[in-house]
């Protein structure tokens, strides 16, 4: 089931905003009430030097390892060619 965008088509009635689905009127009694526990520490799973590999890899099979090469060699003849000495 999808979720209502921020404006609902309503057939006869035209474009209606959509209700909210909990009670948003709360005080600061209500905020001061809440106890948050601190989070000291979260665990991810993550392979760092895998997702490193398939960037390189990614970059290589695009080919735009070419685009770079290419890039540097023509910025190096062009700087030769505009500085003067």
């Amino acid at each position: 089931m999808y979720s209502e965008s921020l404006w609902v088509a309503v057939s006869e009635e035209g474009w209606r905003p959509p209700t909210p689905s909990a009670e948003l009127n709360f005080g600061i009694g209500d905020v001061l009430r809440q106890h948050p526990t601190p989070v000291l520490a979260e665990q991810f799973e993550q392979d760092i030097l895998a997702d490193l590999g398939n960037v390189v890899s990614n970059f290589i099979e695009s080919g735009q390892v070419w685009a770079l090469i290419i890039g540097f060699v023509l910025g190096y003849v062009l700087r030769g060619v505009t500085t003067y000495r």
